[in-house]
Parts: structure tokens; C-alpha cells; sequence
């Protein structure tokens, strides 16, 4: 896969291993459609989701990035995931990594590791890998990775230009507003499926929040007001129209403020009421509980009422 070479030199010089990943994803979207070597196909994919998804999710951020442009290399990387996935499991797998790699590459620019002119140029490299004329033409005869990128690129593939798609037809001004809009995981449009079709939490409809806080005890007004708080700011999103159509819905769960409750307060709500994610906990030693379960489920953990270190890991969890 990438480990002969790439891998190694990523750690050294992150801008040429963004350089190689768009060469690959080049050469995944020329070979596509010939499904042979497609176990290797798999774990490139998989790799590149690692390496293409944080370039798209902090262009997400960028205001100056059109919106088409990360639509088109998002569709591009999710045709490739389809043609190489060998099952159902295997497909939702993928682009759900691809999902997790888009959210963690929006924080890169809130955090400051990296800035919107880059991310151009990281973009443009993507745009140019997969409208290029062939992929032999793009990577240097570098011995490193000539063998990974031959076994993805069948012979044909490599002589020949690639077939590009005819262009779309001219959208009507709703489309167009849908697509300016559209993000690349989760809150997308039913007519511009990006994201998986089984996002946990999240149907055409709504998007499922989850609270596990004091609702009773000595600490229950601490979870009241918070709850209150929430529900006050989702109905104001809600009365607007909700998140592209879907109305934000709030399930709670009362731990008490003991932590011995509040991991089957979790669980309440991540396997029986299907969260996407979880806001507004309260508690310290409530979080020392709830933050583990989160990680280890890579779930959205956001806003809990703590002062405590163990929300504010640097460099983040």
C-alpha cells in the first residue's frame, strides 16, 4: 500500500504526502471501473480517505471555496469507494471513515493548524489529480511507488485518457441554493446524498442530540437549566426551518450527578434512542465516565458544563 515510501515520508513532509494521495486518487478514479486488485483497492481507499476527507472538511470552513468544488471531488471520492467496496458492510464502512475524516479536518482550520490558502492549494491538487489526463503522467518514476500505483492502475488504464462524465444539466436556483449549501458528512440534502444513508441520529427528517445530566438529586437544577438552555436555543433553530429541513431533537437521560449512573445513561441514549451525538453534560466526575465512552465510539461530544482538564487534552482527542 503506502507504507513502502509514502508512509514513511508523511510523517516528515505532510505537504508531499498530500501531493502523493492525490496522485493515488487519481489513479483509483482511472481504474475504477476495471474491479481488479480490488482487495488493494480497498486499503488504498481506505488510506486516502484518511488524507482526502480533512482536505474537504476544512474547505468546508473556508468561505471563499465554492461549494461545488468540494461537491465534485467529494462525489469523485465516493464513486471510487463504491466501485471498490466488495460488499454492502464494506461500502458503509468506508464512507463512513471518509465522514469521520471530513469532521476532523473542519477543526484544522478553528484550531489554527492550518489556514483557508493552503487548503486552496491542497484542493486544487485534488481537482487537477482527477481531471488530469492520466496518472502516469502525474507521478515522478519514483521507485517507492511505482509498484502500488501500477497495481491500482491496469495497463489500458494508464495508456488511455480517462472517460470524463458529460457535464451536468443547468440546475434550476433551487438546486443551485442546495448545492451551495450541501456539506460533505452528515446535514446534506436527500437530492445530494454525500453522506452515508445510515447516519446514526440523523434521518431526512431530524438530527438526534442526546444529555445525560442531574435531573434529580441535590445537583438537578444544574441539569434543568441546561436542558432548559439547549432545548431553548433547538427551538429557535427549529422555528427557522431547522438544519437543512431536519429538526434538532433533544432525548435526555438523568445520572444524578453519580458517575456509577452515568455510563448506562450513555448507553441509554446511544443504543436505544440512537443519538448522533452528545451535548451538554454535566459534571466532572460525570465526564470521567462519558468521555471514554464517546472516544471509543468517535461520537460528537460537545459543550459539557465542566471545568475540567479532561475535555481540553492539547493536542485534542
Amino acid at each position: 500500500m503506502f507504507d513502502n515510501g509514502v508512509g514513511m515520508n508523511a510523517a516528515r513532509n505532510p505537504r508531499r504526502c498530500v501531493g502523493w494521495a492525490t496522485m493515488a486518487l487519481c489513479g483509483l478514479v482511472l481504474a475504477s471501473s476495471a474491479a481488479n486488485a480490488a482487495g488493494d483497492n480497498v486499503r488504498t481507499v481506505r488510506d486516502l480517505a484518511g488524507r482526502v476527507g480533512p482536505i474537504l472538511g476544512a474547505a468546508l470552513v473556508c468561505q471563499d471555496i465554492a461549494q461545488s468544488r468540494i461537491q465534485t471531488v467529494a462525489d469523485k471520492f465516493r464513486a471510487v469507494i463504491r466501485d471498490v467496496s466488495n460488499s454492502e458492510a464494506e461500502r458503509m464502512d468506508l464512507a463512513q471513515q471518509f465522514d469521520r475524516a471530513v469532521i476532523d479536518g473542519r477543526g484544522t482550520i478553528t484550531s489554527g493548524r492550518t489556514d483557508c490558502k493552503s487548503v486552496d492549494r491542497q484542493l486544487a491538487d485534488l481537482e487537477r489529480s482527477i481531471s488530469g489526463p492520466s496518472l502516469a503522467t502525474a507521478a515522478p518514476p519514483s521507485p517507492a511507488t511505482a509498484t502500488p500505483l501500477a497495481s491500482i492502475i491496469p495497463p489500458a488504464a494508464a495508456a488511455a485518457p480517462p472517460a470524463l462524465a458529460p457535464p451536468p444539466a443547468a440546475a434550476q436556483p433551487a438546486q443551485q441554493a442546495q448545492q451551495q449549501t450541501a456539506a460533505v458528512t452528515g446535514a446534506v440534502t436527500p437530492s445530494i446524498p454525500l453522506a452515508s444513508p445510515n447516519v446514526r441520529g440523523v434521518t431526512d427528517k431530524e438530527i438526534r442530540f442526546g444529555i445525560v445530566a442531574p435531573f434529580s438529586g441535590s445537583a438537578r437544577e444544574l441539569g434543568r437549566q441546561m436542558k432548559l438552555g439547549i432545548d431553548t436555543a433547538f427551538n429557535r433553530v427549529n422555528d427557522a426551518g431547522g438544519v437543512n429541513g431536519r429538526m434538532l431533537h433533544l432525548f435526555a437521560a438523568d445520572d444524578g450527578y453519580e458517575p456509577t449512573r452515568t455510563l448506562d445513561g450513555m448507553k441509554q441514549l446511544y443504543e436505544k434512542d440512537q443519538v448522533f451525538g452528545f451535548i451538554g453534560n454535566v459534571g466532572t466526575p460525570t465526564a470521567a465516565v462519558a468521555v471514554p465512552y464517546a472516544l471509543e465510539r468517535r461520537t460528537l461530544f460537545f459543550g459539557a458544563f465542566t471545568g475540567s482538564g479532561i475535555l481540553r487534552n492539547d493536542p485534542p482527542d
